[in-house]
């Protein structure tokens, strides 16, 4: 499955639909949609929905979330309405407006 890396120097406008994994060191605002897994890393920043297979979020996400497994690390930061599968919480700041857990 292919990967595309969006580096920290990097601002992105629009909706992303990817065929395979992200791995988001930047900024995008925007919906993302991937077939992979998505990892937000610390000081990235993502503003717009997010549905996929895996989602790791280690940076800040302002949207809703879908994925059939979700970890929220330790210093990350998640506002908005949550649909998993499996989710495994490391942190302390959270805001989770609506969490629905579901088989997938």
């Amino acid at each position: 499955m292919s990967q595309t890396i969006v580096l920290n120097d990097s601002e992105i406008e629009g909706d992303i639909i990817l065929p395979g994994n992200l791995c988001l060191f930047g900024k995008i605002s925007g919906n993302v949609t991937a077939k992979g897994k998505v990892e937000v890393k610390s000081g990235a920043v993502v503003t717009g929905n997010i549905s996929c297979r895996e989602l790791e979020i280690g940076g800040v996400v302002e949207g809703n979330v879908e994925a059939c497994f979700l970890m929220i690390e330790e210093n990350a930061v998640l506002k908005g309405d949550v649909q998993a599968g499996k989710l495994l919480v490391r942190a302390v700041k959270y805001d989770i407006k609506r969490l629905r857990l579901v088989r997938k």
